[in-house]
């Protein structure tokens, strides 16, 4: 039977397996990589992981919720600097992109074999949940900016948000068109959406 941890142990196993799978769910994907691998990096057996995550797809959504958590407090900050709607726009729409290439784990989020492995193994209202939560995230600042004159009345949050998807859909794909051809483009758009959304 395996020895019991102390809170702090338990605490430092936690945070231990939840770099272990930033890195190697970054380097090989959520299908590729094993419970063993990752219990191994952690510095634990692998009967010892099923005392903290019950699946590696569970870790996986730990390290995303924490992944996302740390994105969005940057993204924040930036916005935080914006005197205007169309500079906040530009902003969002921007920053989201660059962000992205510092956080290359947030990019397995939209890979096909990522999508796959959640989708049969982890209960659909739970990622249902996540998908509602940061839907519910943005909406809410996008609201936010509406109410201060950011955004044009007819501008709906909701939809908005459905754009800022699939920006972040374009950044993660950028292999399709090059680096440079992806981010001459999120400007672009960023620019055109900027002036549709925002009062003059």
């Amino acid at each position: 039977m395996p020895r019991a941890h102390t809170p702090v142990e338990r605490e430092r196993i936690v945070a231990r397996l939840l770099e272990a799978g930033r890195d190697g769910f970054t380097r090989v994907g959520l299908a590729k990589i094993t419970i063993a691998e990752l219990a191994s990096a952690a510095g634990i057996g692998k009967g010892g992981f099923y005392q903290f995550f019950e699946s590696k797809e569970a870790l996986f959504l730990a390290v995303q919720d924490r992944e996302e958590a740390g994105f969005k407090l940057a993204l924040h900050r930036d916005l935080d600097q914006a005197s205007s709607g169309r500079q906040a726009v530009r902003t969002l729409l921007l920053a989201t992109g660059a962000r992205l290439e510092a956080h290359p784990f947030l990019r397995r989020l939209l890979d096909p074999e990522t999508l796959a492995a959640l989708t049969l193994r982890v209960a659909p209202e739970l990622l249902a949940a996540h998908r509602a939560a940061d839907r519910a995230d943005f909406v809410g600042m996008l609201s936010k900016w509406q109410r201060r004159g950011w955004l044009l009345p007819e501008v709906d949050p909701e939809i908005a948000f459905d754009v800022l998807t699939a920006i972040f859909a374009i950044t993660i794909q950028r292999e399709l068109i090059g680096a440079d051809a992806t981010r001459r483009a999120v400007a672009e758009l960023a620019e055109a959406i900027a002036a549709r959304w925002c009062p003059d």
